[in-house]
């Protein structure tokens, strides 16, 4: 691990009756900091092409026979597992607090209510707040079957929490647990949503701004107001933030206040009250720029992640096991 900032709170083995346990293995590469975007959940909008190569890491996380092991870590201060990459598939969830993942450039959040799907070998960091609860769930490529190849947003339903849950805490015979981790597998599918994808300005002055407005969504200065910081007229911010970023800085700012939107509301925030501590007075303006940029209020929108929610619904199958 990075840094020694993290209980490990579940012992890294699969329990069972024969109390096999697995091997850490880390890989290192250089820390990468100018990411073009920040991404939420959802399939990623780079092309397959732009992805970087799998990474070999010959040691195991998941002991022999098991296909599936999930180890609990509480942050107790800010910290960073830097880039590294795993032999299994990983799926990283949290139970609160915010946790990123950074991974081929770019940033994404990892909410309560979602986990994100890291492929094996690709190399990846991530960071944790203060008082994070994070899982990472590891899963034996050679055994698993999958229809995507990318880094992707997972329902975390309340049932794939408890099966994950129960294989990891409680004994059982060795074919009950198969079974139970094959139950697990048959759980896990893509979400059904297309990524926020916030390109950041690369020019020093408006990457200024840009962090100013990450940091402080509700600040309500104006595109004039801006543009006095770094000595320029309103016209020509707006020129130069749509030229660097391909958006305009009001366009922008709607997109970083929706993403805080979507992790505050994940974390079960009400959205009157997500509206206002967002600068909005009046929550129905909040909730028409909502559906503006993600297609939909934010109560139909979390409505898609319900448990009940099909694993092969719009045409996408969930992991499968092969033997």
């Amino acid at each position: 691990m990075a840094n020694h900032c993290f209980d490990r709170a579940i012992d890294t083995r699969t329990p069972s009756v024969d109390d096999r346990k697995p091997v850490r293995s880390w890989f290192v590469t250089p820390s990468r900091q100018d990411f073009p975007g920040i991404m939420l959940w959802g399939a990623p909008t780079l092309e397959p092409s732009t992805w970087n190569e799998p990474v070999s890491t010959p040691n195991r996380i998941v002991a022999e026979p098991w296909s599936v092991s999930t180890i609990r870590f509480k942050s107790t201060a800010t910290g960073v597992w830097d880039f590294h990459t795993h032999r299994e598939h990983e799926l990283l969830w949290s139970a609160g607090g915010t946790v990123t993942l950074e991974a081929s450039e770019h940033l994404w959040m990892v909410p309560p209510m979602l986990g994100i799907w890291i492929p094996a070998g690709t190399a990846h960091r991530v960071r944790s707040d203060d008082g994070a609860v994070i899982f990472a769930t590891y899963l034996t490529p050679d055994r698993i079957d999958t229809d995507w190849d990318s880094i992707v947003g997972i329902p975390m339903t309340g049932a794939l929490r408890e099966v994950l849950l129960h294989n990891e805490n409680n004994a059982m015979p060795d074919l009950k647990r198969l079974r139970l981790q094959q139950v697990a597998i048959d759980l896990i599918h893509p979400v059904q949503a297309a990524s926020l994808d916030i390109p950041l300005p690369r020019t020093p002055d408006l990457l200024s701004i840009a962090q100013q407005i990450i940091a402080d969504p509700a600040d309500d200065r104006t595109t004039s107001d801006w543009a006095r910081t770094i000595g320029v007229s309103g016209r020509t911010l707006m020129r130069r933030f749509q030229a660097d970023t391909g958006t305009t800085l009001t366009q922008w700012r709607i997109l970083v206040r929706v993403r805080v939107a979507l992790i505050e509301i994940a974390a079960g925030k009400p959205v009157v009250a997500v509206a206002r501590g967002l600068g909005y007075a009046n929550p129905g303006t909040f909730i028409d720029l909502f559906r503006q940029v993600i297609g939909h209020t934010p109560a139909a929108y979390f409505r898609s992640f319900s448990p009940v929610m099909k694993p092969h619904q719009n045409g996408t199958k969930p992991a499968r096991v092969t033997r």
